[in-house]
């Protein structure tokens, strides 16, 4: 047990596992109310429920930057950006903050 426990936290502590470190329980629970508040597993795919339309947000932290994530929803709270998104002008900068880190921590 003092084994697990001792590689738990070196993994944590050496940047192995840092998306974990960054985002607290009650973030995480936020996001995902978001993601199915927003209709983005309409879709897009989460841990293997959703559409089939837009790539899998599974992983997307690996594939997109913190920053690209948040130009990328940022561009669809605004009315200029035209696509298959629907925009988020009406969510709130926290709120697409708090998703932008949540998906950044899916690796």
């Amino acid at each position: 047990m003092r084994t697990i426990i001792f590689l738990l936290t070196s993994l944590l502590l050496c940047g192995s596992w840092p998306a974990l470190a960054e985002l607290n329980k009650s973030d995480e629970a936020r996001a995902r109310l978001l993601i199915n508040a927003l209709g983005c597993k309409g879709c897009h795919q989460l841990e293997g429920d959703g559409g089939s339309l837009a790539p899998a947000l599974d992983q997307v932290g690996k594939r997109l930057s913190k920053e690209e994530i948040v130009r990328h929803l940022a561009a669809h709270a605004s009315t200029r950006e035209s696509g298959f998104m629907p925009s988020y002008q009406t969510t709130d900068r926290d709120e697409l903050r708090n998703l932008s880190e949540f998906l950044h921590s899916l690796r």
